[in-house]
């Protein structure tokens, strides 16, 4: 699918100052994010209260839907405009009714895989 198509399902673009936090970790779900322009910076907190960069996305990457997938619905970092950016915001709705349409094997495996990262964010956590 490629920006086009994506658009047509986006109930809008953001325009994201640079330093600006998209959201933090912890906060309730309400929007998956496609980058169009700029950078994102995902951040967790460890134990240590130590803040510590887990990725960098440029465009094109998708971010935020690790909690729209799995359990309460929480984010599970805190993601911010590193220089300003723009993204595509897909609605916590419009996700859910495209994926509850896909087959089931590929639901499966999209929740497998984002239990996965969600493991790996813990640990990064607990380090």
């Amino acid at each position: 699918m490629d920006h086009t198509e994506l658009a047509a399902l986006m109930s809008h673009r953001r325009t994201v100052a640079p330093g600006e936090i998209i959201f933090l970790e912890g906060q309730p779900a309400d929007h998956a994010y496609v980058i169009l322009q700029g950078e994102v910076q995902v951040t967790v907190t460890d134990t240590h209260g130590t803040t510590v960069v887990i990725n960098r996305m440029p465009p094109g990457e998708l971010f935020g839907e690790l909690a729209l997938l799995e359990g309460p619905g929480l984010r599970t970092a805190t993601a911010l405009s590193k220089d300003g950016c723009e993204l595509l915001e897909i609605e916590k709705d419009v996700f859910a009714k495209r994926l509850s349409g896909a087959d089931p094997l590929l639901r499966f495996v999209i929740s497998h895989l984002a239990k996965r990262v969600v493991m790996w964010t813990d640990r990064v956590k607990g380090a």
